[in-house]
This record gives structure tokens, sequence and C-alpha cells, in this order.
């Protein structure tokens, strides 16, 4: 017989010391955490993802519009909300822009959604707030994007701005260069560094026919569906605030992706600003041959 004397009662599982509960607590704490990192990085590339391809139909619709108007169309008025019936709507009238209610003005200018036959979800970032929209107002007029009456072999000069429909292969001589038509046409391009990328008034003449802007993650600068102008999360250099909304009308846009110079801001911006050459041609309005 065993003489060891038992108890009548099981004894009960030790419980966690508190140094246990601690390690739990952390390992806890580091999952969630990797776990909200991941989620706002795919947050984050969802939304880029959503604003270039948004961009991308931005892109396509304005083709569409040259096709048939042969001219680009000006921005439509960001300060109006919604439900407002001309929001969405370009702002022009007598062949020029008029924003804000005075001819040759871009100021607070957006994609013009209904115009181009988009919707203003199409016409807004994955940020929530619109595109920024600016056009050269020279590009506005009647018939300004027709380079169909330029020649290669042309040697005479613009007739109101625009090629001279006067161009024949027996008068080459009333013809229209493309290099006159496109010279000092389009916006001038540059870095946040001051370095020139897309440049009107030297040869080849690359001017940007427009500029789409999103204002990306910090938002400075662009239109809510309000009417609202956003507030930037972060600090803008002064050359990222070249590309707000509702400044008047600036001597050249910026697009780059690097710190400014002094290293205390960023430029997060996405700019789509394709050459007007390439717009015409998209649009079947490029200069010919007439011999």
């Amino acid at each position: 017989m065993d003489a060891t004397p038992r108890s009548r009662f099981p004894r009960r599982a030790r419980g966690f010391t508190l140094i246990e509960i601690v390690v739990v607590m952390f390992i806890l704490g580091v999952a969630i955490a990797m776990a909200v990192a991941i989620t706002n990085a795919l947050t984050s590339s969802q939304r880029l993802t959503t604003t270039t391809t948004r961009m991308q139909a931005i892109d396509a619709a304005i083709v569409q519009f040259v096709m048939q108007q042969k001219r680009l169309p000006c921005p439509a008025d960001g300060r109006l909300a919604s439900t407002d019936a001309n929001a969405g709507l370009e702002r022009r009238n007598a062949g020029n822009c008029n924003v804000t209610g005075v001819a040759g003005t871009e100021q607070y200018g957006v994609v013009p959604w209904v115009t181009l036959g988009l919707t203003e979800s199409d016409a807004t970032d994955g940020w929530f707030h619109r595109f920024t929209y600016r056009t050269a107002l020279a590009l506005v007029a009647d018939n300004a994007l027709d380079m169909s009456w330029c020649d290669p072999a042309g040697t005479g000069g613009l007739v109101g701005g625009v090629c001279n429909t006067a161009c024949t292969s027996a008068s080459l001589g009333n013809c229209t260069p493309p290099a006159t038509y496109l010279q000092n046409k389009g916006w001038q391009i540059k870095n946040v560094a001051g370095t020139t990328v897309m440049d009107p008034a030297n040869a080849p003449y690359t001017g940007a026919a427009y500029v789409v802007i999103s204002a990306g993650s910090t938002g400075g600068g662009a239109y809510l569906s309000s009417g609202q102008i956003g507030t930037s999360t972060t600090t803008d250099g002064t050359e990222e605030a070249k590309n707000y909304a509702d400044k008047a009308i600036q001597g050249y846009y910026v697009d780059d992706s690097i710190s400014d110079a002094a290293g205390t801001t960023h430029f997060d911006d996405i700019v789509s600003r394709p050459a007007l050459l390439t717009v015409i041609n998209k649009a079947g309005l490029g200069p010919r041959s007439h011999t």
C-alpha cells in the first residue's frame, strides 16, 4: 500500500505569469502593426493605379474631343459643387477660356468631365480630388489644332495663328511648316530643380498641349466634389505649389518625383503632359504633304 498521502482534489493549472502576458501582447502588437502597414501599402497602390488609369481615360477623351472639335477644351470651374448645373462644363466664351468670368483665365480650372463625356468619378483621382487641368489658351480657339494644312515642305507663315489653308502643291510658299506652327505653342514643363523638360520656345518645340494634375496623397491645391479646395497633409515646395488649381496661370508647370533641392518637402503630384504634336497626330490632324 502506497503510504504517500494524496490530495482529494486535483492541482489547479498554473496561470500565465506577467512576463508571459507581456510577451503575448508584444507579439500581437507587432502582428497588428504589420497588418496595418500592409493594408496601407495596398490601399496606396490601389489609389495610384486608379489615378493613372483615370488619367489615361481623360487623355483618350481629350483626343476624341480634338478629333471632333479641332481644338482643346477649356477647364471647368472647380469651385462648383457636384450639384451645380454648370459643374463639369468647360467655361468658354467667344473662343476663349473664362473660368472666372474673365476672358483668358483658367484659375480654379479642373477637367471638364461633362464636356468630355465622362462622369465626375472619371475626373476624380484615387484620393477623391478632382484633377486640375490647364491648357494653353491659344489652343482652345476654333481649328487651333488642325495641322492638316501644314506641310513639311512649306516655307510660308501662319495665318491667324494656324496653318495656312491656302496651302496647295502648286503653292508651297503658302504652306506653313510644322515647326512654324509648333513654336511658342503649349506649356513649358520643368522639374523641381528648375530644369526644363518640355520647351515650346526652342527647337524641336516640344510644348505640352495641356496638363492634367493629381495632387497625390497629400491633396494640396486640388478641389473636392463639394467645390472646396483641399489643403496639403504635408509641406509642399514652391515648385509643387505652382500646380495648385486655385492659382492663376503659371509661366510653367512642374512634373517631378524627387525631393526639392532643400530636401525638406517632397513632390507627389501625378502629371499627364502630352506633347502638342502627339495629341494632334493621335487625333488624325497632323501635318501632311501636299505634293
